[in-house]
Parts: C-alpha cells; structure tokens; sequence
C-alpha cells in the first residue's frame, strides 16, 4: 500500500521526518520503504486491518501507548430493514450488507485536490466523484464500497451464489465474465449486477448522467472470496482487502463517513439507509499466561503493562477467575486465534529491540544424528558428487500428466498461488528438468541433482502423499581424462551408481526388472526389486517427457524410501586379511539371453572356497563369437584369512566356478 508522507504526517498528526516515520512502522513488524514522497508499505497477507489510514493510525498510535481514538467526522445515519430493497442473503458468503441510497444529486464536483493526489499516489485511477470518494472512504477506513446508478438497478437485491454455472455478466470496462457458481454476487430483479468484493457490473455503473446513486458496504467471508479474482484475470483493491479479511462491524460507520464527505461535492434531495439480515460474527476470546509469556520472552513484564499494551491494539480485557489473563479480539484482527498471538503484539509495542540479548543457560546440546533410509540415501547422494535441490510442490496441469506413469488422479488446490500451477506435484522430476535447463543455459555441462519431497494425489475423497527421492544426471563434458578418452555416461555408469548407492542400506537381494510402462523414461529403464516390492526405477529420460526443457540424453532415477525396510540387520566385523590376494580371469561364452545378474547370483549363492570378490570385466559381441551369443571376462579375486594360497588351490575354485555356470546356465569356456 502506497500513502503519501505528507498526507500521513498530517493524518497521524506528527513532526517525524519520513525515514524517522518509516523506522517506527517497520519497528512495530510492517516493512516499509520510501520512493520519493511515497512511503510503500508492505503489509503481510494476515494483517488485511493495516491496508488503512485508520489501521495505521491505531498501530502508530499503540507504538506511543496510546489507545486508539477516531478523530473522523460522521453523519448520523439510521438504518432500515426493508424487504423490498435487500431481500436475500446467503449467510455463508455475506456476514452482512448494508445499502445507502442517495437520491436527487446535483452540483456535483469533483474531490479536493489533496484527496485526488493521494488516491493517485495510491494507485487508485480517479473515475468519477462518487466512485473516487468511495475509493478515498476505502483508503480511510479500510472497507471497500461499490456505487451503483440508483435508476439503472431494479430492487430489491438479493446476495447470492448464481444457480447456473454459464451465467454470463458485463462487467465495468465492457468485458463479459463467465460467472461461476462459487462466485457470491450481488443481483436485482434483471440479473446479475456484480461480482460480490470484486467488481460491479457495467450497466449499473455511475456515469456524469447519474442523479441518483445506490452505495453498498459489506462483509464478505474471506474464504468465500479468496482467489475470485484470478478466476476471472482481476485483481482489484477490493478483492485484495476482502480475501485478507475486512472489520464486519465497519460498513454503517463507513456509509456514514461516505455521507459526511459526499456534501464536499454534490448536494442531494434525500437519503435512506437499509440493512438486510445479518449473522454477526461471535467474538473470539484468548486467554494468557503472564508466567508462560515472560518465560518464553526473556522478560518481566507485570499484568498491568501487558493489558496496556494489548488495550492499545483494541483488546477488550475480561474478567476471569483464574491466573491467567483473558482479552476479548477486536473484530478487525481475524488473524488472531493463539496465545502465542497475543505474544507477538505484546512484543511488537515492547520493541523488538528493546528485547536483552540472553546467553543460554544450560550448555551445547548433542546434535541429534537421522538415522532414517531417507537420511542415509541423501548422505550417499551428497558423498556421491549429488546437490540436493528444494522446490515448491505446485505445477501446472500439464507437467502432472506428463510425468504421470502411475495414472494418478491429481490433488488439486482449493486456493492456488499461481493459477498456472493449481495441482500438487505427482513428480520430483518437473521442478528437476526445470533446474537442469537453467544450469544448462548458464554453461554447466556435467550436473547431477537430487531432490527429496513428497508427491501427492488423490485417493477417492481423500489425498495421499508418498516420499520420493528423485535424481538426475546431465553429464555431457567436453574435457577428455588423462588417459585421452571421453568418458561417456550412459544406462550402466547410473545403474552402478544407484546399487552402489543402496548397498549403503545394506539392502539384499535387489533385482533390476525392465520397465516399459514408465512414461518419463525410454525404453532402457528397469525397476528396482526387492522380493516383488517395487523401491524405485531408473533410466534414460524420456525428453519429450521434459517438455524441451533438456534437448540431450539424460539420466536419472526415483527411490522410495517409505517401501525400504529400516529392519536393522547385524553388522559382522572381520579382521583384514594379511596374506596376499590372487586375480583370475574366466572368458566365458553364454547366450545373450542371460544376464551377468544371473551369473553373479550363481556363483556368490555357491560356496566356492577362497572367492573374495567378483567382477564383470569385459563383454564382446562380434566376429568370431556365435549369433545369439556373449562373450564375458569374469574376474575372481581369492583370498584366504589364514595362508598364502597355492596354485592348486585357486585352479580348484575356478573349475568349481566353470562347472556351476555350466550347469545352470550352459556357459562354455572361450577358445
């Protein structure tokens, strides 16, 4: 929100300068910069009470120990219930409404220069007198107002959710709108003739030919109107103070002050004000603990100092019969629920910085180490050469279909940020592409991401959220290593990593089974077994899949730690070896339809004596090897913990190893 300094200076009655002015607002937690004469406040989603010259007196106000007093000049109204001007009302959008109509206006001018300037430095446009004053009322006392031409509105009003979903509306400014049936909106005898708290309707809007005006001032449920506006591409002053809530007990004074400035511009016949059926808002109460606020603050402030400062912000202190304190809310504070609420305004007219610094009392407290499959698959990422990455979990429909090889049905948002991300992510990988092409465009060419998070969808009238941990590698480095060969990384150099990786949890018996069904993968992909449960999958990247977002191969891979037992199994230690180890190497000939998973299950499932270690060294596929056939070098490592071995030893153990692949696999030695 944007006020002038002058204009403030004047409205607070005080001789601050404008850097001492803005000093004490951001003091009391509301940020605030100058840019020129304008003092730009940014003021927090929760505190919609603020987004006026009154809000900000009564902060101003409280940070001098001041209750707050209403220093504006009203005109004394009464109010009507009359069915033949508001009729119905729909409880659940509308606390309550109340209607001024003016009739018979004339000599109408324009606003005061010093109000036009500040609604400009606003950024509110200057329309009409009526509308600008409303505007002006709006800026004053924080409640927005609608005027409507009194003779182009067929009463009585009705307060409505629309029972079509098409009905179409022209709305100020031309454009139609298709409104939708979660939209309150205010409608007469012919029809629809606003979008309830965001904007009026282009047929009943005031123009230099009006003589007769309609003024409405509201309460709309905050949630009712949240996220209304984008619906419909708007973003107005209104909508912006009714999403954040606006004070229900505001509208009748705000009619009265619209009625007192009005004779300033334009002289009338007559006026009548109106109510419909209201459901006031049951006040909230909190209770607090003078002994839990001091511990948790540091501080020692007395019952009477804290009830000054809460009076000062429109606290209404109530009896009680226990220690304890109890404070009625003021009906503009909506974002007060807490007694930890309460600690925050306490703290806010105390100063932050009038806050000791305390050293801690008790000594270094133990760092608690994660011993999670979570913790332990990060760690081995990190350790591995990974960055992990964090990102927020909203995207956009198309980027959830995309990547949805589970055929989930999407969780989608109530109250979007972004309308152009209004699902929760079913998918690491979206927000990883994104990274990758970011990296890729300011240079980087060998990248490799992780992220861990939680994807969600929906599961028949509930949502269901799992863990993921997601990782990519990007690796497409033009540097050649000492020994003058490109390094190339492909489906084995990630598979390596990934086992290597879950080899860390000691998890036993992995199987890797090819995977087709994986939309965000081609068709070299596999899933990751244990027994028949699924932990995760690898491969390459589909990049039609990253919608251009990487035009190169890449690689990655998703494990689920929630489905990996956390079963602790015994760790045995054995003492190194000092004798020497012996290397063999085994050229095999074995049908291409086996696997070296298949030969290393074989053979490490046998008791053969002395094997240490084994190893896949080297395939060949070509001349002089039979169609349908491989060739594989095996490397045995022996070793024994109690001698040196002799030649005969080892050649026994590699004619027991030939025999085993032999036998069950009809593995031949290679000539």
């Amino acid at each position: 929100m944007k006020v002038q300094y002058s204009f403030l200076k004047d409205y607070l009655s005080t001789d601050l300068s404008q850097v001492k002015l803005t000093d004490v607002f951001t003091k009391v937690g509301f940020e605030c910069e100058s840019d020129g004469l304008i003092i730009d406040f940014d003021i927090t989603p929760n505190r919609g009470d603020v987004l006026s010259l009154r809000g900000l007196q009564r902060e101003f106000q409280a940070q001098q120990s001041k209750v707050f007093k209403d220093k504006l000049q009203y005109k004394k109204l009464t109010f009507h219930k009359d069915k033949t001007i508001i009729n119905k009302i729909d409880k659940s959008g509308c606390g309550n409404y109340q209607l001024m109509l003016v009739r018979g206006l004339h000599s109408v001018k324009a606003l005061d220069k010093k109000k036009r300037n500040f609604l400009t430095a606003a950024g509110v446009p200057l329309i009409h007198p009526f509308v600008d004053l409303g505007n002006y009322v709006m800026l004053e006392m924080g409640t927005p107002m609608h005027v409507f031409d009194f003779d182009h509105l067929e009463l009585p009003l009705n307060i409505l959710f629309p029972v079509s979903k098409k009905t179409s509306f022209q709305a100020i400014g031309g454009d139609t709108k298709i409104v939708e049936s979660s939209s309150l909106t205010i409608q007469d005898q012919k029809g629809i003739q606003a979008i309830a708290g965001i904007i009026g309707g282009h047929e009943t809007s005031v123009s230099k030919s009006t003589k007769s005006i309609a003024v409405e001032a509201a309460f709309f449920h905050p949630n009712k109107i949240a996220n209304q506006a984008r619906k419909y591409g708007l973003a107005t002053d209104a909508s912006h103070r009714f999403e954040r809530g606006v004070d229900p007990e505001l509208q009748q004074r705000a009619l009265a002050r619209f009625l007192f400035l009005l004779k300033e511009i334009a002289q009338y016949d007559s006026i009548g004000c109106y109510e419909g059926s209201s459901a006031k808002l049951k006040p909230r109460a909190i209770s607090l603990s003078v002994e839990r606020f001091n511990n948790f603050s540091g501080l020692l402030l007395s019952p009477k100092k804290i009830k000054l400062f809460l009076e000062t912000l429109g606290f209404t202190s109530m009896p009680t019969r226990t220690a304890h304190l109890k404070f009625q809310v003021p009906s503009h504070r909506f974002d007060m629920e807490l007694e930890e609420d309460l600690y925050e305004e306490i703290l806010r007219c105390y100063g932050y910085d009038n806050i000791p610094i305390n050293p801690p009392k008790s000594g270094p407290v133990a760092k608690v180490i994660d011993h999670s499959v979570s913790a332990k698959l990060k760690g081995g990422l990190v350790f591995g050469g990974f960055q992990e990455l964090m990102h927020m979990p909203f995207v956009s429909t198309e980027t959830f279909h995309e990547l949805n090889s589970n055929k989930w049905i999407p969780a989608e948002l109530s109250n979007p940020i972004n309308e152009n991300e209004p699902l929760m992510r079913g998918s690491l990988f979206g927000s990883l592409f994104s990274a990758i092409n970011l990296n890729v465009k300011k240079g980087h060419s060998a990248i490799k991401f992780f992220e861990h998070g939680n994807v969600f969808h929906k599961v028949k009238n509930d949502f269901a959220q799992e863990s993921h941990i997601s990782g990519l590698i990007y690796f497409h480095e033009s540097q050649k290593t000492w020994s003058d060969k490109s390094f190339q990384y492909d489906l084995y150099s990630l598979k390596a990593e990934v086992l290597k990786l879950l080899e860390t949890l000691r998890v036993k018996s992995i199987q890797l089974v090819p995977n087709a069904s994986a939309t965000i993968f081609t068709a070299n992909a596999m899933d990751i077994l244990i027994g028949k449960n699924k932990i995760g999958m690898l491969g390459e990247i589909n990049l039609t899949s990253t919608q251009k977002l990487i035009k190169n191969p890449a690689f990655g891979f998703e494990i689920y730690p929630e489905k990996i037992s956390t079963k602790s199994s015994d760790v045995k230690l054995k003492p190194v070896s000092k004798f020497p180890s012996s290397s063999r190497d085994l050229n095999i000939l074995i049908s291409q339809s086996h696997s070296y998973a298949e030969i290393e299950t074989v053979l490490l499932n046998s008791k053969i004596k002395f094997l240490h270690s084994l190893a896949l060294a080297n395939t060949f596929e070509g001349k002089g090897i039979p169609e349908g056939s491989i060739s594989m070098t095996l490397r045995f490592i022996f070793q024994s913990p109690s001698k040196s071995l002799q030649e005969f030893e080892i050649n026994e153990s590699m004619d027991h190893a030939f025999s085993l692949l032999n036998k069950a696999l009809k593995a031949k030695i290679r000539s």
